[in-house]
C-alpha cells in the first residue's frame, strides 16, 4: 500500500485554510462587503449575501477535510471529490479560495493519477 502522506497534508492544509477563510467571510464579510464582491464571481441574490458565501465556504471545507482523511482508503474517489471542491469553490467564493483550491485541487490530482512504486 503506498503511503498519502502528501496528498493528506496538502489536503489538510487547503481545508484548514478554507475553514479559516469562511469563518472570516461570517464575521468579517458584512465590513468588507465591496472587497468580497469584488473576487466573487456570483451576482445576485446569492452573490450579494455575505454570510451565505462564508458558510457555503465553511461546508466545502468540511467536506475537503473529510475527503482529505480519508483519501488513505480510496485516493480516486476521495481525490476526484477533492478536485471538484477546489473548482467549485472558484466560481462560488472566487479569489479568496485561491490558496485553499490550490492545494486541494493538487491533493485531489494527486491521489488520482500517483501511481505505486514496483518493487
Amino acid at each position: 500500500m503506498m503511503s498519502r502522506k502528501i496528498e493528506l497534508i496538502l489536503g489538510l492544509i487547503g481545508s484548514i485554510v478554507g475553514l479559516i477563510a469562511g469563518f472570516w467571510i461570517i464575521n468579517y464579510g458584512n465590513d468588507l462587503t465591496n472587497y468580497i464582491q469584488t473576487f466573487t464571481y456570483l451576482s445576485g441574490t446569492f452573490g450579494d449575501e455575505v454570510a451565505t458565501l462564508g458558510w457555503v465556504t465553511v461546508v466545502a471545507s468540511a467536506l475537503a477535510l473529510v475527503a482529505s482523511l480519508l483519501i488513505k482508503k480510496n485516493p480516486r474517489g476521495w481525490g476526484v471529490l477533492l478536485v471538484l471542491i477546489g473548482i467549485l469553490m472558484f466560481f462560488v467564493v472566487g479569489q479568496i479560495w485561491i490558496v485553499s483550491g490550490i492545494l486541494l485541487i493538487l491533493a485531489g490530482l494527486m491521489g488520482i493519477f500517483r501511481v505505486p512504486n514496483p518493487r
